[in-house]
């Protein structure tokens, strides 16, 4: 499998890298294609139309190459493998209901599992509502537990404004893309991995609905939040807990695998509730988290380090889903994070900064978090 990764501020500029590829003797038969929230994807598909090339397309306002960050230009990840080893599905969800999202991610699972026997979901949601758990729920029970599910929440600017993901002849501003992948064909490894570091001794959550966090050991989960954080907020500024004090994520503390991040994003001064960048049950554990130094890179990093040194000495391209919370709490120390990713095996890369991200942590299965860098690398066997 070869990939090339092109960059553009227009189709044109697209239409001519494409053919200087082709010239060359490359012939893609799928673009992961990534543009900005204002740009007018229609003349890239009909671009990539031209050459049939099937698209895995999203509106995403932070995205990045191996060429590095490119947040005004479109950015596409060409790869020339074989159509009978992939498949691209886009399913509309127009509710942000919970048992909708389990019953839409159920059935892509099953269209996997129908296709292949060893299928792997690489994803791009539009859907910003709908809970990632509920997600992760349905393709876990169609495709089964041990199932590869990677991906992440687009974004538009603001945050949440309306953006769209998109196929060849499909668009959608509510919708669930996957590109299902056979992985008796092609090798897909990859690990969700956040670097922050733990304080403190567990605590349960002891009220919490949907997102919302209500009281840890039965004090309002504010309180407790600033009190173990040391920060500061101005409770009539902003509810936005993420601008004021950047990220520090709530650390839950699972059966099996790391602890999945879920960053607090708002809060309501009358309740003393934090809203979170997931769900987080009643009875759950949690530890908060320091504030972010260059070892949360390092960690990243050293991840895809140990993967390729004990299962993937070569691949032969990099998808990343980097949450904007990382782009926000690290600064410049970020594209020393994507860099160092695109270091380990020095191969075509493609990502964006995601609302939310989906990968397994190491020692666990699939999981829905923030805070994370989700990475998986490919490798045509």
């Amino acid at each position: 499998m070869k990939a090339k990764t092109i960059t553009g501020n227009n189709p044109e500029a697209i239409r001519t890298a494409l053919e200087l590829a082709v010239n060359e003797g490359f012939q893609p038969t799928l673009g992961l294609v990534f543009v900005p929230s204002h740009f007018d994807y229609s003349g890239i598909v009909a671009v990539l139309d031209e050459h049939d090339i099937a698209i895995f397309g999203a509106n995403t306002p932070d995205k990045f190459t191996d060429q590095g960050i490119e947040n005004d230009l479109a950015s596409i990840l060409l790869i020339d493998l074989d159509p009978a080893f992939f498949r691209i599905v886009l399913k509309s969800l127009p509710t942000s209901d919970y048992e909708a999202g389990v019953i839409v991610a159920r059935e892509i699972g099953q269209i996997g599992c129908s296709q292949f026997k060893r299928p792997a979901f690489i994803l791009a949601i539009a859907q910003a509502e709908v809970p990632g758990e509920a997600l992760v729920e349905g393709f876990l029970s169609g495709a089964g537990e041990d199932a590869q599910v990677v991906g992440g929440f687009t974004g538009g600017k603001p945050y949440w404004s309306e953006h769209a993901v998109f196929t060849n002849k499909e668009q959608s501003q509510d919708g669930v893309m996957c590109l299902i992948i056979d992985q008796d064909r092609v090798e897909v490894h990859g690990l969700a991995v956040s670097g922050w570091k733990a304080v403190g001794t567990p605590k349960t959550v002891t009220r919490s609905e949907g997102n919302w966090v209500y009281t840890i050991d039965d004090e309002p989960a504010l309180d407790v939040l600033l009190r173990f954080t040391g920060a500061k907020v101005d409770m009539n500024e902003s509810d936005d807990l993420l601008m004021q004090i950047g990220t520090f994520p709530l650390q839950v503390i699972g059966n099996e695998g790391s602890p999945v991040m879920k960053p607090p994003l708002m809060f309501n001064k009358e309740t003393g509730a934090v809203l979170c960048g997931g769900q987080i049950p009643e009875g759950a554990k949690i530890r908060f988290s320091l504030p972010p130094d260059f070892d949360i890179v390092e960690t990243v990093i050293d991840s895809a380090r140990d993967l390729k040194k004990q299962v993937l000495p070569d691949a032969d391209a990099l998808l990343v889903f980097s949450c904007i919370g990382r782009q926000m709490s690290l600064g410049p120390m970020i594209e020393e994070e994507i860099n160092g990713l695109n270091e380990v095996w020095k191969v075509p890369m493609i990502g964006f900064f995601s609302l939310g991200e989906f990968g397994a942590t190491k020692g666990g299965k699939a999981t829905f978090q923030g805070t994370t860098c989700s990475w998986v690398a490919l490798k045509e066997k």
